[in-house]
């Protein structure tokens, strides 16, 4: 049975719980004779102090409740998204330099002899193709990746092939390498080198960025022949390289962030309606947490609420004051330094957007999309990312509980097992239960209960009114604040016959109607966390047992 109106039916609860009092308390096979018994008995049944913080442990599993920063309490709804995976924006492409050293290139004049040698040195450059025409990178960290160096020589005199990199290094040592040739041509040797840990400096060439220098020398050993014919090439590559921390100017690029809904189940729960309501300071709330070390803008290009009373609804038609649509993109703050994750906050409310309007029409949900642009003021060199860089989005819709909510109506119905009162020698005649309630919430309530069989045909009801009111609104102040402690005193009474109305009841179907104080007037309120109820219940049960009390027993 769901607990929103459980108490409605304690009255029921506590008949069923007496029969086992009665068979737990009195040892009936000491007796053999017929006994005539009356009796009457009141005890306590519960009692509790219950302050709206405890409420919100105890039942609100889902964090729907928040305390907010004024003070008092807000319904929230919310979904977390994120930006794309950095190295889908940002990444790494395979680079690749290729060169020849010609016989032209050396002077062969002291080269005749055994033990003469020649060189042939130069720089070349490797040009960085990028992931975005206007990236400038100037420094990065691989996480991984792979230097393939294939090469080949003609020529008929023995070789050294000299390659380094001067500005890609490993604990500040220069990548380099070495490749030797047998005389006589045809001499084809390749190195494939893990580059895991490397830092590559893009900003050793003219240029200043998006290149490395590589330093080529040949060395031809005489090999006594006058052949000095013949080429050395070389093919370099490196592939499949991830970053662990880049830096430079990575452009304009978008970041496209997971389309997602936020239900509001205020406004489409089967169980309850609400006729009239308004709620005096609704907010939708945007967080950001950007690891990315660029600057950054975020908006929404698609902002749509779903209306039961209007259809779909733009959030996003309020274009001019709306911080949050594309002509009106926000500036999320971002990381200054590595391992930053710098935190952001954008507040949509009544005073620059339509949210007011869009509230009061009884949203069911309101779907997004969004995107973020880096380096909307051009060229920056300060920007870096990191292999984890994400900005993430919480997006709130929150309404704070000020304001007032006239005719709230709720139903259920469940499902209840009162076989026990079928007993022949059921000895309960009467039960009365007292309920006391102190309430400190600005909230007056009503309810009804009606016990059917299995074909819903009403048998009884538990008030004899058509609405009972369970609960007394707490008077407020001009601020919607609750006084004092409102108290109401509720009375449940079952005789003998209204007892044996319910020994075919099946189910329970239950209605209540609740206001927040003068509400039909249009008088707001606010629901702080320190808000409390106090309970008192008891009961008072006539029993009569007469027969034989063997019988009785064994009917037990």
């Amino acid at each position: 049975m769901k607990t929103k109106l459980k108490y409605l039916l304690i009255a029921s609860i506590l008949m069923v719980s007496v029969f086992s009092c009665v068979k737990d308390n009195f040892n009936f096979d000491k007796w053999d004779k017929e006994v005539q018994y009356d009796a009457s008995f009141a005890a306590p049944v519960a009692w509790g102090d219950l302050a709206f913080t405890d409420a919100l442990r105890m039942y609100d599993s889902t964090g729907l409740f928040i305390v907010n920063e004024e003070g008092y309490v807000s319904l929230q709804y919310l979904t977390r998204v994120s930006s794309n995976k950095v190295n889908e924006i940002i990444y790494l492409n395979n680079q690749n330099v290729n060169g020849t050293v010609e016989s032209p290139d050396f002077n062969f004049a002291q080269f005749s002899a055994f033990n003469d040698t020649v060189s042939f040195f130069y720089t070349d450059f490797l040009t960085f193709s990028m992931f975005n025409a206007e990236a400038e990178i100037d420094s990065l960290i691989l996480k991984t990746g792979i230097m393939d160096i294939a090469t080949n020589s003609t020529f008929s005199h023995s070789a050294r092939l000299y390659v380094k990199f001067p500005s890609v290094t490993k604990n500040g040592v220069p990548f380099s390498t070495i490749f030797t040739y047998t005389p006589g041509g045809g001499s084809s040797v390749s190195l494939n080198n893990d580059f895991t840990g490397y830092n590559i400096d893009l900003t050793q060439t003219p240029t200043n960025f998006n290149e490395i220098p590589v330093e080529i020398r040949l060395t031809l050993f005489w090999s006594g022949t006058t052949d000095n014919s013949g080429t050395v090439s070389f093919d370099v590559n490196m592939k499949d390289m991830q970053y662990k921390i880049m830096h430079g100017y990575f452009g304009e690029n978008t970041l496209f962030f997971e389309s997602d809904t936020i239900d509001i189940s205020l406004f489409k729960s089967n169980d309850w309606e609400i006729e009239r309501y308004l709620f005096m300071d609704p907010k939708f709330k945007i967080y950001y947490w950007n690891s990315y070390g660029v600057p950054s803008q975020f908006y929404f290009d698609h902002l749509v609420a779903h209306s039961v009373l209007q259809g779909d609804m733009n959030i996003l038609d309020d274009a001019n004051n709306l911080p949050i649509g594309p002509a009106n993109p926000y500036d999320v703050n971002y990381a200054l330094v590595v391992g930053q994750r710098m935190l952001d906050s954008l507040k949509v409310n009544k005073e620059n957007s339509n949210i007011d309007d869009v509230v009061n029409a009884r949203p069911q949900w309101i779907q997004f999309k969004a995107r973020a642009t880096t380096n909307p003021a051009g060229l920056d060199h300060h920007n870096f990312v990191i292999d984890d860089s994400q900005i993430e989005v919480e997006v709130i819709m929150e309404l704070p509980l000020w304001g007032y909510i006239y005719n709230w109506n709720l139903k259920d119905t469940a499902k209840v097992d009162l076989s026990d009162l079928q007993n022949e020698y059921n000895p309960i005649k009467r039960v009365l239960v007292r309920v006391d309630i102190q309430n400190g919430f600005p909230i007056e309530a009503f309810g009804q209960v009606y016990f059917t069989d299995e074909n819903y045909v009403i048998l009884d009801s538990l008030f004899y009114t058509y609405e009972e009111r369970l609960l007394d609104a707490a008077k407020v102040d001009a601020s919607g604040k609750v006084l004092d402690f409102s108290r109401k005193i509720t009375k449940i009474e079952y005789v003998d016959e209204r007892l044996k109305k319910l020994e075919t009841c099946k189910y329970v179907v239950y209605a209540a109607q609740a206001n927040t104080t003068n509400a039909v007037a249009g008088t707001v309120i606010k629901i702080f966390k320190d808000y409390r109820v106090k309970f008192d219940v008891g009961f008072e049960v006539d029993l009569e047992v007469e027969g034989n009390i063997d019988s009785i027993s064994n009917a037990f």
